[in-house]
Formats: structure tokens, C-alpha cells, sequence
């Protein structure tokens, strides 16, 4: 007896110490150390209340260190439980983490750090834990009511991706499988796109998005799947599939083209550079409407006077390869209806402008126009008749020479069928393709 009521003085007496010391601003530290070690920052957590198993605490803040890609973050009214029976196998487990929010910003350059908090850990080497204690600690599911992450690129460019839930479970050492539903996203002058599910693998060298599903406002989607290193640059590989999205919302608006478009395009780069990166895939615009006038003042004219007054280009398909300001574009192919094709190939900088097109018109286009079919558009095929137009200039001042081989052409026949009225006739032609 004697035995036994000492073997339970002892009990109690050593779980009278142990709940005095978790509730301790020593473990507090202690905790905010192993937490602040997880995500490479310096923070601390607000104090903590204690009911049963679980623990509240008002907040954790911290600041990223030289080593983080985190600036800053703050997750206020956070509620976590202990799993008190993984202490006999030598681990402090906290099997489920809620909190209602997340705020952090990214980037390389953390801010300044600030003086520590009241109660905040100093000495990380000083924070030791009785020596019957395990030192080992582990989060083993996360759930975020609500993420506001905002970040930089080196450009300047900015992004923030706000209001998501975001569910984490612990896979293995740095290995966690993370969910989002819901919210927003943003990058650059970019609109927002809506956050259909996200489903990724998160590890200490690198991001795996194995499923992503956006919705952008007004139709459309974007699926993307991919890897990004989080090494000290951002390597990465991302493919994306797209459909139903306006083409003024993802192309530069001097480029004046409407439509949906859809398309499978591969980016690999530094996503800290990411103007610098290589993009290449397909695109496809249905209902294009491009206005030919700045680059085919010549063909739209001779639309004009065959009889289709307002010819606008309706339907797009293209492979395309971006790199360094230099955009590829192989197997073009554009039409209107069945009066109008352009196929080729060309490439296209903010200085410089080249291609090599084939132009193929119906001959009720070019019925208006004498010698255009005999010496120009020579060849038949689809019912069109085929031209090689090359273009060169800038994308501002664009050149073919189109308009050139059809004044020749018409001369010519001017010649043979009227002889001194060619001139006069010539620059008649011209007149009206400047119109």
C-alpha cells in the first residue's frame, strides 16, 4: 500500500509539473521556436490558454529570415490539439490546427526585423525542455478559414491570391498534401480569376500542383499542373489548358483582337523572372474579329470593293513560342468565312516584325482587280486563290508587299489593253488602297 501511494504521489505530482510547465512561457517559447523553425522565420506565439487537450492562442506572428521566402506572416485565433499519448513515443503531435486566418507576404528581401515581442524567444540555443521530455514536434493536419497571401516579383510586378480555405495534411518529414477551395487570384495587371480547387504537394525543396481549376469572370477556365522549385530562385515547369476565355482579357490590348480563345501552353523559368522565361503551346480564337486595316490596308480594300464592306478575320489557330520579348508563331492559320485565308509563319518583337504568309482570296475578292489573278494570286486551291505576301517593318509600321506586286500587275495589264492610260490608271489603284 505503502508502494502504491507513493507510485500515485508520484503520478500526480509529476502531472501537476507537466501541466504547470505547458502552461509555462518557457514552452511557449519553446513552441514558438519549433514553429517559427517549420516556416524559417522569427516569430513568437501570443500566450496561450489551456482546455484539456487543446490550447488557444490569440495569434503567431513572425518575421522571415534570410533563408525564407517569407516577408512576414500573422495567423490570428489559433486553436490546436495535442495528441498526449504520442508523447510516450517520444513526440509532441498536434494532430489538427485550425485558425481563421492567414496573412503573408512573400518575396526575397524579408523586411527589417523588429524588436521581439514581450515573451518572444531570444537565445533559440538557451530554449531546452526537461530532460524526460522528447524534443521532437510535428503538426499533422492544418486547416485556414481564410488565406490572404500578397507577393513581389523582382520586376515589380505584384499578385495576391485572398480568401481561399486551405486544408494541410502531414505526409512525411516536410511532406504535406494541401487543398484549396475558393477565393481569388491575382497577378500583375491580370484580372482576377476565381479558385475553383487547387490540389498540391508541398516539400522543402519544391511546390507539386497536381490538379488547379480557376474560373475567370465573365466564362472561361484555366487548368494547370506543374512543378515550381523553391530553391533560392523559383525554377519552374507549368502547363496550362484553357477554354471560353476573352481574348482582351490575356492579350495586350493594342493588338485590338476579340473573341474566345482556348489553348495548351508549357512555361518553363524562374517564376522571380518571369518575363525572362520560355511559353510555348497552341491558341485558338473563335470569333476573332481583327481588324485588318493596320497590317493589310491593301486587303482590306480589295474586300471592300468585292463587296464585303466590313471583313474582319474571325477564327485564329496558331502555334506559338515565347522567349526573351520574342514571340514565334508557326502553322498559322486565319480565315473569314469562306472568302478569306492566311497561313504562314512570322515572328514578332517590340522592334521588329517578320513573315512569310500565304493569302488566299476568293475570286469574287479579286474579280474587281485586272491582272490580280494572272500575276499575283496564282494559285487555285479550296476554291481561293493563293498569294506569298512577306511582312517586315515594326508592329507599330508594318510593311507588305502585297500592295506593290498588285500596282505591278495591274500596270501591266493596263499596258497590254490600253497602253497610255497605265499611268493614270496605276495611281488610281493606289489612291484607293490609301482610301
Amino acid at each position: 500500500m505503502l508502494v502504491a501511494a507513493l507510485l500515485i504521489l508520484v503520478f500526480f505530482s509529476g502531472w501537476f509539473g507537466f501541466s504547470f510547465f505547458i502552461r509555462s512561457d518557457l514552452f511557449r517559447e519553446w513552441l514558438s521556436k519549433k514553429v517559427s523553425h517549420t516556416l524559417r522565420v522569427d516569430g513568437h506565439f501570443e500566450p496561450l490558454a489551456w482546455e484539456g487537450s487543446t490550447f488557444r492562442s490569440s495569434g503567431f506572428t513572425g518575421i522571415g529570415t534570410p533563408q525564407s521566402k517569407l516577408r512576414s506572416i500573422h495567423i490570428p485565433n489559433i486553436s490546436a490539439h495535442f495528441d498526449w499519448p504520442q508523447l510516450l513515443k517520444g513526440t509532441w503531435a498536434v494532430d489538427h490546427v485550425s485558425a481563421e486566418e492567414i496573412e503573408a507576404v512573400l518575396g526575397k528581401n524579408p523586411v527589417e526585423t523588429p524588436p521581439p515581442a514581450p515573451g518572444s524567444a531570444t537565445q533559440p540555443s538557451a530554449l531546452h525542455l526537461p530532460g524526460f521530455l522528447p524534443s521532437e514536434f510535428r503538426i499533422e493536419q492544418l486547416y485556414v478559414a481564410s488565406t490572404d497571401i500578397r507577393w513581389e516579383m523582382n520586376h515589380g510586378e505584384a499578385g495576391q491570391l485572398v480568401g481561399t480555405k486551405i486544408t494541410a495534411g502531414r505526409k512525411g518529414p516536410d511532406e504535406w498534401e494541401i487543398t484549396a477551395v475558393g477565393g481569388s487570384v491575382r497577378q500583375g495587371a491580370y484580372p482576377p480569376v476565381q479558385i475553383d480547387s487547387i490540389h498540391a504537394g508541398l516539400s522543402e525543396n519544391s511546390i507539386v500542383i497536381r490538379q488547379s481549376k480557376t474560373l475567370v469572370p465573365g466564362g472561361g477556365e484555366i487548368q494547370v499542373v506543374g512543378e515550381v522549385s523553391t530553391r533560392q530562385s523559383l525554377p519552374a515547369r507549368l502547363t496550362a489548358d484553357y477554354s471560353g476565355l476573352e481574348a482582351t482579357q490575356i492579350l495586350p490590348p493594342e493588338w485590338q483582337i476579340g473573341g474566345k480563345t482556348s489553348g495548351h501552353l508549357v512555361y518553363t523559368g524562374d517564376l522571380d523572372r518571369l518575363e525572362q522565361g520560355e511559353v510555348v503551346g497552341s491558341i485558338k480564337i473563335a470569333g476573332a474579329a481583327i481588324d485588318m486595316t493596320n497590317l493589310f490596308v491593301t486587303l482590306h480594300q480589295l474586300a471592300k470593293f468585292g463587296g464585303l464592306n466590313d471583313v474582319r478575320i474571325d477564327s485564329i489557330d496558331t502555334h506559338l513560342k515565347y522567349h526573351d520579348h520574342e514571340l514565334e508563331l508557326s502553322d498559322f492559320r486565319a480565315s473569314y468565312q469562306d472568302q478569306i485565308r492566311v497561313e504562314g509563319a512570322g515572328t514578332i518583337t517590340p522592334e521588329r516584325l517578320d513573315g512569310s504568309l500565304l493569302i488566299g482570296l476568293s475570286p469574287k475578292i479579286l474579280g474587281w482587280i485586272p491582272g490580280a489573278q494572272e500575276r499575283v494570286f496564282t494559285e487555285e486551291r479550296d476554291g481561293l486563290r493563293w498569294a506569298t505576301v512577306n511582312i517586315s517593318g515594326t508592329p507599330d509600321q508594318p510593311k507588305e508587299d502585297l500592295t506593290r506586286r498588285l500596282i505591278s500587275a495591274f500596270r501591266d495589264k493596263m499596258t497590254q489593253e490600253f497602253k497610255g492610260q497605265a499611268k493614270d490608271a496605276a495611281k488610281s489603284l493606289l489612291d484607293m488602297f490609301h482610301q
